[in-house]
């Protein structure tokens, strides 16, 4: 009795994003290694995620500016049953939600700090990790 060759399934791709016309510029300023975010033209606030109305007074008008890197840790999980198989030979990963100095919410891996050493309020910075010429995710890293 014969068997059929055995192949190895294909590895599980990374899921992306894919920019709109409202984050273009935030995904462009990552590529470069810059943190841009969207403004509100109307009350100045920062708004993250990018979005085409302002939460905060509704205007569709906004500008984009660069802001910094650092933040703070507002809450975290650890990750051991990922949302998607690319991400199952990492687990348990950390994710982070980051009250960042502009005065945003962002999420992100949190990478370099064991899970025991966490805690809210900790330093961090934003770091910048190329996937591909087009695409380049943010993660976090201690301060």
């Amino acid at each position: 009795m014969s068997t059929a060759p055995t192949s190895t399934p294909p590895a599980p791709e990374r899921p992306l994003p894919t920019p709109t016309r409202e984050s273009q510029p935030y995904w462009d300023g990552l590529r470069e290694g810059r943190l841009i975010l969207q403004h509100c033209a109307k009350c100045e606030k920062a708004r993250h995620y990018p979005r085409p109305i302002c939460p905060h007074c509704f205007s569709m008008e906004s500008t984009w500016r660069e802001a910094p890197l650092a933040g703070r840790i507002h809450s975290w999980t650890v990750c051991h049953h990922p949302f998607n198989f690319f991400f199952k030979s990492m687990a348990p990963y950390v994710v982070a939600l980051v009250d960042m100095e502009a005065g945003v919410r962002v999420n992100a891996p949190l990478r370099g700090m064991a899970e025991g050493t966490l805690k809210i309020g900790a330093p961090v910075r934003l770091a910048f990790e190329p996937v591909t010429k087009d695409v380049t995710l943010p993660y976090f890293v201690a301060a």
